[in-house]
């Protein structure tokens, strides 16, 4: 009896102390007064992050229920309390690959913050600012911006100081005249890791920038992501020492990979669809033009024939196909398991 007791003693204090590291969010029937339980969630992004910033807290993680979510300004993702054995995670609260997912249960970002909001940079706009080490952002659509003459980053760290933000299982979905996304994500710095994404008519979906100080970059890649109808592909700007760029289809883009000319470093394509591309090749040279160049690249098991089938909208009268922007099944790719489903059944 009393072994039973403190079994549930102890399992109910494991449940208050993981329920105490989350704040949910819901834009349906949140409210910012509330305390962000499941039961009790907070409205905006900005309360989540709020919380997450304060020490009064041991709270390092914000899942986000289905919604749509409009920022008014950028989300400083940081946070004052001691970062030792922690990451800040921003997730859905349902991802791809549970068992109720479908694309109409991602929580869908949307940023009408000002041009200028961030400082020197009049056209630059940002949703999730990052200016902390060990980030997690997963399980989000990003829709781009509503001026289309914006360059809208809803990802972005330009704290060369900072190291290790994962990006995975996000969907970023833009058009150049409409709703542009200038870059998906642009970083600064070291372990800059993106897998499982899905970027759609993206204009640059990640911009590797510039290293933290060294000269160099590490821990870097672009994994198991779908890319269509992109300008750049990939972007990396400084030289890197172990850049991964493996199991990704490109598809009907103008770049595949630029680099700027003083990067020297010889990267890798590993396992990929390259297929339906202008250039493979590009680089911003010493006048800040970018042309078709030439560099080394090594490829192992690469396929540059054929064209891809992605599943798009043919009925709006029915739910959203839970494969919608992935490679249809049985077409070329496919078999790559690229997209946001880690595990495919």
């Amino acid at each position: 009896m009393k072994n039973t007791f403190l079994i549930s003693f102890l399992a109910f204090i494991c449940h208050l102390t993981v329920h105490a590291q989350v704040v949910y969010v819901d834009s349906n029937i949140g409210d910012d007064k509330n305390s962000g339980t499941k039961e009790s969630p907070v409205y905006s992004i900005h309360k989540a992050s709020e919380i997450i910033r304060s020490r009064d807290n041991d709270i390092y993680i914000i899942k986000i229920n289905p919604g749509v979510y409009i920022l008014d300004k950028h989300v400083s993702v940081a946070t004052e309390k001691v970062m030792t054995n922690k990451r800040i995670i921003i997730e859905a609260s349902i991802l791809p690959g549970d068992s109720s997912w479908t694309p109409e249960e991602m929580p869908v970002i949307v940023s009408k913050s000002k041009k200028g909001e961030i400082p020197d940079s009049y056209h630059f706009v940002v949703s999730f600012l990052i200016d902390e080490n060990y980030v997690t952002i997963r399980g989000i659509k990003f829709h781009g911006y509503f001026y289309p003459n914006t360059r809208y980053f809803p990802i972005a760290r330009f704290n060369k100081t900072k190291t290790d933000l994962l990006v995975e299982q996000c969907m970023f979905v833009g058009d150049e005249n409409t709703s542009h996304i200038q870059a998906g994500l642009i970083a600064h710095g070291n372990e800059i890791s993106v897998d499982h994404c899905v970027f759609y008519k993206v204009k640059n979906t990640v911009v590797f920038f510039q290293d933290s100080g060294n000269g160099i970059k590490n821990g870097n890649s672009l994994t198991n992501s779908i890319i269509f109808g992109a300008s750049q592909a990939v972007w990396t700007i400084s030289p890197d020492k172990d850049f991964k760029f493996e199991n990704n289809i490109v598809s009907n883009c103008k770049y595949v990979w630029v680099r700027n000319y003083e990067n020297t470093t010889t990267y890798s394509i590993d396992n990929c669809l390259i297929v339906n591309n202008q250039y493979d090749k590009g680089v911003l040279n010493d006048a800040g033009v970018l042309v078709p160049g030439k560099f080394e690249i090594n490829e192992r098991n690469v396929t540059k024939k054929g064209e891809i089938s992605l599943r798009l909208i043919d009925n709006v009268d029915k739910p959203l196909p839970i494969d919608y922007l992935h490679i249809i099944h049985g077409s070329l790719g496919y078999d790559i398991g690229a997209g946001l489903f880690k595990n495919r059944k």
